[in-house]
């Protein structure tokens, strides 16, 4: 979560002395907006730039409260899902190639590499970061669920009422899931590039809302 604020900024809490303290609020609220409204563009840049995932799908995991009066505080929230639940998605979402007799029946993003596909042995191959992180595989990992879900045997057996189950015993199965937004964001190169516009628009955007302010005030 991002919280788009003045603390700390001395720079725009100097240019903000030299306005009457009862236009501050005007200021203050359009101008954090402003800045709150490029965060969050600048979040669905980010992202999609390290990790194998879209602009649009970044966009509809991030939400904005924007800063009202009474309140003059925006607050960007950056969800680990598209649905806004949870910390992460499952691996479905980032199955790049399924191997299977040497050729590739499924590819996402990125193209996979010769030596890529052939490490995947007839298994599935994930692509979560764009760049130095390579085709992943996982050992039994299979797609379930109508192909929405990417699973994992680990053993035992479980009873037959289950949903998975087509004899009396059954293999226990679990989801698999990997890294979901909030986390991208939080790597320090994409959090460090957001605060850094953060900090770097909010003077332009004061100077602006001061300029609207007080022309609209001579008019």
């Amino acid at each position: 979560m991002i919280e788009v604020r003045v603390l700390g900024m001395d720079a725009v809490q100097d240019r903000l002395r030299q306005v009457a303290s009862d236009l501050r609020p005007k200021v203050l609220g359009p101008a954090i907006n402003k800045v709150a409204e490029k965060a969050r563009a600048e979040i669905s840049r980010a992202i999609p730039q390290a990790f194998a995932v879209s602009a649009p799908e970044v966009r509809a995991a991030v939400t904005l409260r924007k800063a009202r009066a009474g309140d003059i505080e925006a607050t960007i929230t950056v969800f680990g899902s598209t649905s806004r639940r949870g910390r992460s998605m499952n691996l479905i979402h980032f199955l790049a190639a399924v191997q299977q007799a040497g050729k590739v029946v499924k590819k996402r993003g990125v193209k996979a590499s010769r030596a890529d596909l052939s490490a995947l042995n007839r298994q599935l191959g994930f692509l979560i970061k764009r760049a130095g992180g390579g085709m992943k595989k996982i050992e039994g990992a299979f797609v379930g669920n109508e192909g929405r879900t990417i699973f994992h045997r680990i053993g035992g057996t479980m009873p037959s009422r289950s949903r998975y189950a087509g004899t009396k015993h059954a293999e226990q199965i679990e989801a698999l899931h990997g890294i979901g937004f909030s986390q991208m964001f939080t790597s320090r190169r994409i959090s460090e590039r957001v605060l850094a516009k953060v900090k770097a628009d909010l003077l332009i955007e004061v100077e602006r809302s001061i300029t609207r302010l007080l022309s609209r005030s001579a008019t």
